[in-house]
């Protein structure tokens, strides 16, 4: 004769398996919010501030990697690190902007002057040697002629040592701060034994400002003299203003034909 058996679960055994099932349910239930929280924190858009010299392509090279991935786990730092590759980036931020935006913050340098040696580069407002922005020649920047140093084995980054360079670069510095018209209207500067040497870029007009000691109040003499010849604040269209004689402005009158 066979025997039933009858066996009863104890009750703590009940409430261990209600806990289990209830923990089983729970890290499930989290599983999927994690899941779908990935999805929700996935890059879909990028901002980009303050950038004025890469090319849209050099952009979407830097950035379009980032689109689709988790903007909790990009890192930032690598992030700004690339665009700092870039000589004419200076400093760059990269920050989240949840749920799904990446911003970065971007300052470049602005040049102060082109150089050719021989290719056409630029120089930062401490006499740096930079590449051309990728879109060429942007910017409307007085050239640097004249410099007798052989700059030719100068490289991207390098600080120019070369004294005249670095008297021009700093001379256009303050022009472009004290005195933006005159700055925005110089398309050549040079200089030499007879000082500082400025070619207008609309009348083509010379102007000489005499040496480093005199070149600055110089130049607040010509600002004067301009405002007085004229209401659109650039170089007025004579042959050549001559300020190296203390307390004159000698102007030679420019003859047609």
């Amino acid at each position: 004769m066979s025997q039933t058996s009858i066996y009863h679960i104890p009750q703590m055994s009940w409430a261990f398996t209600a806990i289990l099932l209830t923990s089983l349910f729970f890290l499930g239930f989290m599983s999927l919010s994690y899941a779908d929280l990935l999805k929700h924190d996935e890059v879909e858009a990028i901002n980009l501030y303050g950038q004025r010299t890469m090319s849209p392509e050099r952009v979407k090279n830097l950035t379009e990697s980032y689109l689709g991935q988790s903007l909790g786990s990009l890192d930032l730092l690598k992030i700004q690190n690339s665009f700092l590759e870039y000589p004419l980036i200076r400093s760059a931020k990269a920050t989240r902007h949840y749920p799904n935006t990446l911003d970065i913050y971007l300052y470049d340098v602005l040049p102060v002057a082109y150089i050719a040696i021989p290719a056409i580069m630029t120089l930062d407002d401490k006499a740096t040697l930079l590449p051309l922005p990728d879109k060429g020649m942007l910017y409307n920047l007085p050239i640097i002629t004249g410099v007798n140093a052989d700059l030719r084995t100068a490289e991207i980054g390098q600080f120019i040592p070369d004294e005249t360079v670095q008297l021009l670069v700093s001379f256009l510095k303050f022009i472009r701060k004290e005195h933006q018209n005159i700055y925005l209207d110089i398309s050549e500067i040079s200089y030499d034994r007879r000082g500082f040497k400025l070619i207008s870029a609309t009348n083509g007009t010379a102007v000489f400002l005499g040496n480093e000691d005199d070149a600055v109040i110089n130049s607040q003499i010509l600002a004067k003299f301009i405002a007085d010849e004229s209401d659109t604040g650039i170089i007025s269209p004579y042959q050549y203003i001559d300020l190296r004689f203390a307390g004159q402005v000698i102007v030679k009158e420019r003859h047609s034909g």
